[in-house]
């Protein structure tokens, strides 16, 4: 009996263990707020409850947000908190342009624009991996631009940051914004719960796909955005994933999984995440559906 006791609880840990997965914020310093105060205040509290959870994330900069009038250098000061605060940045472009409406050469030119803070912050506090995420997760519209930029980020030496979860938060954080802005905390707060829920729906679809997809659990990329929506339900965002048994790993940590050794060939305009990029090439189709966006908060991003 004892034996059987040990060997169960090493299967339990061994399984809760294999359930692993990074956070990813995009968009900073900060997308949609109020105000320069608004930002800061969010940066401040999104910043300590990572703290309180004790997560190792990165934060993928658009640095010609940084670059608004009398505010500059207080921006700036938003970026060197993730870092004071032990979080960790990479690189998504100046200005967050669409690759597929960009030529290789200026999406180039968008992707060194975009080092210029970031770079010197790492420095400051001695920040050496250097991580690069396409604005949309457009990678290419042709072979000649997807392949061109694998080059050129190989050449930088920056490690491109695949996703495989995300959940449509920058939809809800319109009309949770939008909400705000008429001091509407009723419809703030149903917005929140119905967000959360369909983040729930995602992780069960994304669950599956990965199953079919590589036939094991892997180690999860998550990207969430550095918004209003996610600053004050972040508490009840990490624990979705709690409860579902994941444990909190660093990009760095994840990416060492053989997953993101796999070649991918998807051409596209669009942007998805990387477990259908992986079965396209493969080939391999999928039954699973989309988890779809409540009608009502549908209705109310279109602005009907």
């Amino acid at each position: 009996m004892r034996i059987l006791f040990t060997l169960f609880f090493f299967f339990s840990i061994h399984l809760k263990a294999q359930k692993q997965i990074a956070i990813t914020v995009d968009d900073l310093p900060f997308v949609q707020e109020l105000s320069l105060k608004h930002a800061q205040e969010s940066t401040a509290k999104l910043l300590s409850k990572m703290k309180q959870e004790n997560l190792e994330t990165v934060g993928f900069v658009n640095e010609g947000f940084v670059y608004k009038f009398g505010e500059i250098d207080a921006r700036i000061a938003l970026l060197d908190a993730w870092l004071a605060n032990g979080q960790e940045l990479g690189n998504h472009t100046f200005s967050h342009q669409s690759f597929s409406k960009l030529s290789l050469e200026d999406f180039k030119i968008e992707t060194l624009k975009g080092e210029v803070i970031t770079q010197k912050l790492k420095q400051k506090y001695g920040q050496k991996e250097s991580y690069f995420r396409f604005p949309f997760l457009h990678t290419g519209s042709d072979s000649l631009k997807k392949y061109g930029f694998e080059a050129f980020l190989k050449e930088k030496s920056y490690n491109n940051a695949p996703v495989t979860i995300d959940a449509d938060d920058w939809l809800f954080n319109k009309v949770y914004m939008d909400a705000m802005k008429s001091n509407n905390t009723t419809l703030m707060k149903s917005v929140a719960e119905k967000y959360l829920k369909h983040t729930e729906s995602y992780f069960d679809y994304y669950e599956q796909l990965t199953q079919e997809v590589a036939g094991r659990p892997i180690k999860h990329i998550f990207l969430c955005h550095a918004n209003a929506l996610n600053t004050d339900y972040f508490n009840e965002l990490i624990a979705i994933m709690k409860r579902r048994g994941y444990e909190f790993i660093p990009l760095k940590v994840a990416l060492q999984d053989e997953i993101y050794t796999r070649t991918e060939r998807v051409i596209t305009t669009n942007g998805f995440s990387w477990l259908h990029r992986w079965r396209m090439t493969d080939k391999k189709k999928t039954t699973l559906k989309d988890p779809q966006i409540p009608s009502d908060i549908q209705a109310l991003y279109e602005g009907k």
